[in-house]
């Protein structure tokens, strides 16, 4: 019997750092974007529930280093990208990945 794979529903809000953002699926052409003035997180409503749930993993680092200050202090955008891609592909899929072995011991 195949194994039934898992569906993400992603939350109507979340705390980064202590400040609330709304999370809103909209039809957009990028997989996500941010307003941090607004606090609201944009994600593409067309992406499957796992796209969403990375896009989202990636809106919030954005929104991390908004919040710590670092998003002012970066010399351009590029920067802060790189800085986000580096957390989303090199440090996220190690923490996905035993998160996936913790739940398998409950």
């Amino acid at each position: 019997m195949a194994q039934k794979k898992k569906q993400y529903k992603l939350p109507s809000k979340i705390l980064v750092g202590g400040m609330e953002f709304k999370i809103i699926l909209k039809n957009i052409e990028d997989f996500g974007g941010m307003d941090f003035d607004s606090r609201i997180i944009y994600i593409r409503k067309s992406l499957t529930g796992e796209e969403q749930l990375d896009t989202l993993i990636h809106e919030v680092h954005h929104a991390a280093l908004g919040i710590s200050g670092l998003s002012n202090i970066l010399d351009d955008d590029n920067t802060e990208e790189a800085l986000v891609r580096l957390v989303e592909h090199m440090v996220m899929p190690i923490l996905k990945e035993e998160y996936k072995k913790f739940i398998k011991t409950l």
